[in-house]
Parts: structure tokens; C-alpha cells; sequence
């Protein structure tokens, strides 16, 4: 006889879970009833409704819930009826998909009078089937009827005023439970103190976080800057007490009164203005909460001269300063006095600077050529001013403003006069007479109508000129005609670049939009094309005059050497950082940039270059020329592979021979720097005879020629430099002896034998067109920096080519000190910036936390 599978743990497990699925299923909905009354008398006692009826009403409630609890729970009680095992069978038959009640046929039994072996055996098998059912019993999570009986889910209402009932209760939960369940205690409860809170916001600029009501509460002593806002409140006043009797007492004596805000509530605002004592009074003037507060006060910002202002090469004077605040300074400007009217004092806005803790040293450029001052004697004053508009005053320095040395006779005519007008205008009207006959000479009429238009009109404008305002009218006038007759358009575009460069900086200085920091940057890049256009038009023209080529002329530093893509690379890299967020990185950038033009000097074409940088120019072609014999010897290389070795014999053979012969030709005295020789410098010999017919463009005798011819071109430079007192690098030496192994190769047809020794020569002239320049630059006694007070360039110096070409931007201006990130560090600033953004989108953060998150957007 077969198992019976009622037996087996797994069957009897899976009929005990059926009966309690089911037992759960028909409880929800009996006992639903009485957990919806004792919910809601849990959530009225958890928001203390209790306390605010009378007694009486108290004790119904509490009778009315209790027989409304006992009816719902009896009405549960008879409802409920626990499933039986016909009924669990049932269940698992039907979430197991089991038909024709195939687990209840487990219980059915074969006679005993039976006793028919076929039918013993087809019974048997009947209950083998039935026994493989069981092993694939499944039973599904209980399924509620309530939705049916509560089609409007006031039970998830129930669930919510639970969870509201839980969040107003605060940690009170069992006080007020018990107090639920004793209406004569109720009464006896005082009501809750009248507590206190205090908000303390320090001004904006000073980026100090604010104190909330938990830090305060800590704390008996507060630090805070002066100027601070305050907020006081009060919570749980009593019924009746009137709001405007309680006071908030700030340090000094002042006394604010609350506002209600209803619901035993109120406010008060003030601002913190010294140190003292702090307090909170109640409406019957019993002080709740004091403490001792200490306002910081913000002291005037400090500013100095670093170093005595410095003239660039363009005349704008560089002001070297360091300013120094506890919150930082917003701007710094220069006053300027003549020496003889002291009183009569001129304000020039200097820089806008990022406010920022501590010092702040940095230069600026003004430029004062155009100024009524400049060529005279001036008492000059830097002003420093931070955001609250405190001001700070430096010593007084004493010098001469520098002025624009014209060259044409007539501009410097009209200049003497502008000068003259400033010093004495009481003589205006004979400075008026003078004007009026330099419109009528040829100098002025080779102009066109332009320049006697404009004398005669700042003539009459010159009598008229009785007010400062007008006379300063007509000296800003005369300026304009002096820079039309000396250069042109080139004035124009000078004072639109500076004007934009300076807009620029203050616009990335002060919190402007992106979009319009990209204009201002485009337009500073089509003013700096028009500015170097015409430099270039005015150095060409400087070019093509006589009396300009005879001026003496001084060597040139390579190292000082600036092109035009040099100054654009460092334009878009500043707008690489703007756009990454890093605005401080790109005006210190800009200001590098406009240190460059400000320093800026065209060097004429005709100048005659010094025997060092002919030299260093001499190698530069060498350089070219071995690295082209370099490139050739590879394509004699590969193009050798494929011949067969009888042709490559003859061929190297007839090479061999016709180098020979060009060597020969070579020794012969009184041939060097004749006409047909491809070395450089036209150091060596041309191919004769029949070596020039036979000899192809890229055969190694070629070649080998060649490199004889620029190993000759070598041994000639050093000589040279002997000759000048220099020291001869070691490297030149070398790579001369690597030629020598080259050239022997090349003769023997063996063009990759020569490579090796080609790109060691290369490398080795390249080293040695560094330690040149190296010599160069300390025989010259130059530095990067710009203007007098410049410091040595720093020994063994690497980032130029041989020449002394910038390779990253150091043409002429000097980073030591200046600390701009580079592509990793644009990398972590996006990302952290990425992240600020993300953070502060999120409401569910502390509002803290999130006004922190707004201050550090606002300031980057």
C-alpha cells in the first residue's frame, strides 16, 4: 500500500497556513469596526482635543467611545467564524489551480469487502496521482474584503489624521494618552510655558551663516558681525495676553514690541548695532530668555602702494596694490591732486575686485595720458571701498604723471596748448588765437577738412570756456585732435580695446549673467582684431619710413617674443574658464592679457638683427634641414626594400663613387657659398659634372652630400660663436660628430644606417639651440616681467623652442604667484558646481542647509 500523503510535514504545513490565511481574511473585515473607533479616539487624544472641551463633554466622549468600541468588537465576535479543513482544502485547491476537489478525495476510503485485485491496483494508482498533487501545493497571501465593505477608503482618511495626530504630539505621546483617559486631571494640567526663539541673520556680505533657534538655545554668548538681524518669537502665550506687551530688548537699551500672529504666537524684528545684553520679555515684563551678545563691528577697509607705480611701454601707468578687509573690499580707486591745488582732487575708478576675507594684492592699469594732469606733478591717493561703503585711505605719493611724446609737429602743438589751457586758463583766449592759426597752416590742411574743422571749433569753444565743465570739454577735445593727426584709427581702437577689457573685468568681478559676459567677450575679441590690424598698419608704415629706419636700433629678446595666436590662445582660455564657472581664474587671466598688450612694442621689419640672433637663426635652418635630410632617408629607406640585391649593388656602387667625387669637389680650397648648393647658409658645394646629371633628388649620394654640406654649415656657426666670446654647447659638438656617421653612411647607400645618427643629431641640435638661448638671456640681462624692477629670468628655463618661442603662453608676462587651474581642475569645478546645483533643487533639505547652498551659488 502507497504512502498516505495527509501524513507527510510538508501537507500538514500548508493546511495549517490555509486555515490561518483564511481566519486572517474573515477578522480584517469582522474587526474592522472596532479598530476604526479605537483610531480615532487615539488620534483625538494624540492632538489633545480633549483638553479643550469641557468635562463633562469629556466624560460622554469617553462613554461614547467605550460602548461604541464593545458594539463593534461583539459585532466582530459574532461575525468571525473559524474555516474548517474542508474549507482550508478548499483554498489550497483553489490557489494551487487543483481540479475536481482532488485534495478532498484524499479523505475518501476503498471498502473493505473489496476485495477484487484489479480494482485493490487501479485504486492504488488513483492514489499515487493524487499523492503527486500534493507536492505542488501553493497558497496565496491573504486577500481583504474591506474594499468592498469601504468603497470610499475612509480608512486611508483614518491613517492620515493618525500620522498628523503623531507629528503634532512631539514626544508627548503618553501624556497625552493618559490625559485622554482622566477628564477631571485635565483640568489640574497648567498650560504649556510661554517659550522662546531667537534668529540671528548677519548681513549678507559678510557670508556668515545664520544662527538658528536650536544654536541659540545652546548658547548664553553670541558672536556675531554688527548690523545683524534679529527675529524673536514667542509661542504659547496664554488666552487674552495681549501680544504688544511683551518686549525684545536689543544691546544699547532699545525695546521692540511683538506682533501677534495669532494662535498664541507673535514676533519681533530688530538689528544687532553694539554689544551687550539681549532679551525676551513676557506681556507681564518677566523676562524669558537673555543672552550676551558681542557685535563685531566692521572695521574701514586698508589699502597701499606696493611699489612706486610703474610706466608700460604704451605710457598707462601700473599700480601695484594691496587691499585689506575683514569682509573684503568691493573696489579700489585712485584720487589724484596737482601738487599746487591740492584741494581740487580727482576721483579715477581703479578695479572692481570680488569681495573676499583678508588681503587682496593685485595690480591695475589706468590710463592717464588723455588725463588734464598728465606731464604735471600730482599728490596721488589709492581708495579702497568695501560693501557696506566704508572707505580706506592710503598715504599720499608724489610723481609725475606720465604723458604721450608725439612725433608729428602738429599734434605736439595742440598738446602744448591743451597744456597751457590746463595751467592758465585765465589765457584762454590767447590759447583760443593759437588754435585758430594752426588751422590755417599746411600741416593741418595736408589732413583734410577734418583737422581745420576741428582747431576752429575748439577755438571758439576755448573763449566760451568759463566753467571747469567746459573748459575740461574743450581739453578732452583737444586731445581727441592731437590722436587723430598722430595716428589715426589706431588711437580709436586702442581706447575701444581698453574700454572693453575694463568692462569685461568689472562685469566678471560683480554677478552678471553668462549671456552677457559672452557678448562683452566677443566683442573684445573683434576690438583686439581691430587694435592688432592696426599696429600692424602702423608698423608697416614705420617701416617704410626713411627717417624711422635710421633711429639706432636694440636687440631684440626672443624670449619677449609675442605673436598674434598667442594672444588668442590666452583669450579663449579665458573663456574656457568663464564658461567652467571660474571667474576670478578669468579675470586674472584677462588682466595677464591686457599686462601683455599694455606692454606691447612692434619690432620693424628693418631693424638689423644682433650677430646672437643671427646665429640662433642660422641653426633654426639647420634644424629644419636635418630634420627634412631625416624624412628623406626613410623614404630611401622603404623605397630600397623592394629592389632586388644585383640592382641595389649597382646602385650603391655608382653612389658610392659619385659621393666620392662631391667630397673631393668639396675639399677644393675657394668653393664655399657657391650658388647651387642645397646646405644652409650657403655653406658647402653644388654637384659637378656628371655627379649633378646622374645624382637623383632622394639617391644617398645626394644626401650624403648634403649632410656634408650642413656638418660644414655647423663647424662654421661654432666657429662663430668662438669668436664672439660664447660658450660653444657641448651638444653642437656631438651632433656634429653624428652627422660625420650619417654622411659616411649616406655614401655607402646604406640610408638606414644614416637615420639613427640623424635623429640623435636632430635632438642634440635642438639641446643646443636651448642652452643658446639660455646664454642668450643672461648675457642680455632680461626678464618676463614687465617694466623697470624686473627680476632675472630663472636658470635653465625650459617650455621654448630653440629660438626662445613661447610654447605655453610665456611671451612677455609673468604667472609666478597666479595660480590658474588647469583642464583636471575645470573638471572637479564643474563637477562640484554640478553637484551645488543638484543639492540646492532638493526642497527636502534643511532650509540651512539650503540657503547655504543658494550663498555659495550666488558668490561662484
Amino acid at each position: 500500500m502507497s504512502e498516505d500523503p495527509r501524513t507527510r510535514p510538508g501537507f500538514r504545513l500548508r493546511l495549517t497556513l490555509a486555515r490561518l490565511v483564511l481566519t486572517i481574511e474573515r477578522s480584517w473585515p469582522a474587526l474592522w469596526p472596532a479598530v476604526a473607533v479605537a483610531g480615532l479616539f487615539l488620534a483625538l487624544a494624540l492632538l489633545d482635543l480633549w483638553h479643550r472641551v469641557p468635562v463633562a463633554l469629556h466624560w460622554a466622549g469617553l462613554v461614547s467611545f467605550a460602548v461604541s468600541f464593545a458594539l463593534a468588537v461583539g459585532y466582530g465576535v459574532r461575525r468571525l467564524r473559524l474555516p474548517g479543513r474542508e474549507e482550508a482544502l478548499a483554498r489550497l485547491e483553489g490557489d494551487s489551480r487543483i481540479p475536481h476537489r482532488a485534495l478532498r478525495a484524499l479523505e475518501d476510503r476503498l471498502p473493505e469487502e473489496i476485495a477484487d485485485p484489479q480494482t485493490r491496483l487501479l485504486w492504488e494508482i488513483h492514489r499515487a496521482r493524487l499523492a503527486r498533487l500534493v507536492e505542488r501545493l501553493r497558497l496565496h497571501p491573504p486577500r481583504s474584503a474591506l474594499p468592498e465593505r469601504d468603497p470610499w477608503a475612509l480608512r486611508a482618511a483614518l491613517l492620515l489624521l493618525l500620522v498628523v495626530a503623531l507629528v503634532d504630539a512631539r514626544g508627548e505621546y503618553g501624556a497625552r494618552i493618559l490625559a485622554a483617559f482622566s477628564p477631571a486631571a485635565a483640568e489640574r494640567v497648567p498650560p504649556p510655558p510661554v517659550a522662546a526663539g531667537l534668529w540671528i541673520t548677519p548681513p549678507a556680505y559678510t557670508r556668515k551663516p545664520p544662527l538658528g533657534a536650536e544654536q541659540t538655545a545652546r548658547e548664553e554668548r553670541l558672536v556675531v558681525p554688527a548690523g545683524s538681524e534679529v527675529l524673536g518669537q514667542l509661542h504659547h502665550l496664554p488666552p487674552g495676553s495681549e501680544a504688544r506687551a511683551a518686549a525684545l530688548v536689543l544691546p544699547g537699551g532699545e525695546s521692540l514690541a511683538f506682533a501677534d500672529l495669532g494662535g498664541g504666537s507673535a514676533e519681533a524684528r530688530g538689528k544687532i548695532g553694539s554689544s551687550g545684553r539681549l532679551s525676551i520679555l513676557a506681556p507681564d515684563g518677566r523676562e524669558i530668555r537673555s543672552w550676551t551678545v558681542e557685535a563685531i563691528p566692521d572695521r574701514a577697509p586698508s589699502v597701499a602702494f606696493v611699489e612706486e607705480p610703474k610706466v608700460t611701454h604704451r605710457g598707462v601707468l601700473r599700480i601695484g596694490f594691496e587691499a585689506e578687509d575683514d569682509y573684503g573690499v568691493s573696489e579700489v580707486a585712485l584720487e589724484l591732486a596737482t601738487a599746487t591745488l591740492l584741494e581740487e582732487k580727482e576721483r579715477l575708478p581703479l578695479a572692481k575686485l570680488q569681495p573676499r576675507p583678508g588681503k587682496h594684492a593685485s595690480a591695475a592699469y589706468s590710463d592717464l595720458l588723455a588725463h588734464p594732469f598728465a606731464g604735471l606733478e600730482v599728490e596721488m591717493r589709492l581708495l579702497a571701498t568695501d560693501s557696506l561703503g566704508q572707505e580706506g585711505r592710503s598715504g599720499p605719493l608724489r610723481l609725475v604723471l606720465p604723458e604721450r611724446r608725439f612725433r608729428n609737429p602738429l599734434a605736439r602743438a595742440v598738446i602744448e596748448q591743451r597744456k597751457a589751457l590746463v595751467a592758465r586758463p585765465e589765457l584762454r583766449e590767447q590759447v583760443a588765437g593759437r588754435l585758430a592759426g594752426l588751422a590755417e597752416t599746411e600741416a593741418a590742411l595736408a589732413h583734410g577738412a577734418v583737422v581745420p574743422l576741428s582747431l576752429r571749433v575748439a577755438a571758439l569753444r576755448t573763449r566760451d570756456a568759463e566753467t571747469r565743465e567746459r573748459r575740461r570739454a574743450v581739453i578732452d577735445l583737444l586731445w581727441e585732435i592731437a590722436l587723430y593727426i598722430e595716428d589715426g584709427a589706431l588711437s580709436q581702437a586702442e581706447r575701444e580695446l581698453r574700454a572693453l577689457q575694463e568692462r569685461l573685468e568689472r562685469a566678471l568681478a560683480e554677478p552678471t549673467s553668462d549671456a552677457e559676459l559672452e557678448r562683452l567677450l566677443a566683442e573684445l575679441q573683434d576690438a583686439l582684431d581691430r587694435f592688432l590690424e592696426e599696429l600692424a598698419r602702423q608698423a608697416l608704415a614705420e617701416m617704410q619710413d626713411p627717417a624711422a629706419q635710421q633711429q639706432p636700433m636694440q636687440p631684440l629678446d626672443p624670449s619677449r617674443l609675442v605673436d598674434r595666436q598667442d594672444l588668442q590662445r590666452m583669450l579663449d582660455r579665458a573663456r574656457e574658464l568663464m564658461r567652467a564657472g571660474q571667474r576670478e581664474a578669468a579675470r586674472q587671466m584677462l588682466q595677464q592679457l591686457r599686462e601683455m598688450l599694455e606692454n606691447l612694442q612692434v619690432a620693424r621689419g628693418q631693424q638689423r638683427p644682433s650677430a646672437e640672433q643671427k646665429m640662433l637663426s642660422d641653426l633654426q635652418k639647420m634644424i629644419e634641414l636635418q630634420r627634412d635630410l631625416l624624412d628623406r632617408s626613410h623614404r630611401m629607406q622603404q623605397g630600397m626594400t623592394g629592389e632586388g640585391e644585383q640592382g641595389q649593388r649597382e646602385t650603391q656602387g655608382r653612389q658610392g663613387q659619385q659621393n666620392r667625387q662631391g667630397q673631393r669637389a668639396q675639399r677644393q680650397p675657394g668653393q664655399r657659398g657657391q650658388p647651387g648648393q642645397r646646405g644652409p647658409m650657403g655653406q658647402g658645394q653644388p654637384m659637378q659634372g656628371g655627379e649633378a646629371e646622374n645624382a637623383l633628388p632622394d639617391s644617398p649620394g645626394r644626401a650624403a652630400a648634403e649632410q656634408e654640406g650642413l656638418r660644414r654649415a655647423l663647424g662654421e656657426l661654432m666657429r662663430r660663436m668662438g669668436e664672439r666670446g660664447m660658450a660653444i654647447p657641448r651638444e653642437l659638438g656631438q651632433a656634429e660628430m653624428e652627422m660625420r656617421a650619417a654622411r659616411d653612411a649616406l655614401g655607402e647607400g646604406d640610408p638606414g644606417r644614416a637615420v639613427p645618427n640623424q635623429a640623435q643629431a636632430l635632438d642634440l641640435l635642438q639641446q643646443g639651440g636651448q642652452a643658446m638661448l639660455e646664454q642668450m638671456q643672461q648675457q642680455l640681462g632680461r626678464d618676463q616681467g614687465p617694466g623697470p624692477g624686473r627680476e632675472p629670468l630663472a636658470e635653465g628655463r625650459r617650455g621654448r623652442d630653440p629660438l626662445g618661442r613661447s610654447q605655453f603662453n610665456d611671451g612677455g608676462w609673468d604667472t609666478r604667484g597666479e595660480l590658474v587651474p588647469e583642464e583636471a581642475d575645470l573638471g572637479r569645478a564643474r563637477e562640484v558646481l554640478e553637484e551645488l546645483y543638484r543639492r540646492s533643487s532638493e526642497r527636502h533639505r534643511p532650509p540651512l542647509e539650503l540657503d547655504y547652498y543658494k550663498r555659495l551659488l550666488d558668490r561662484f
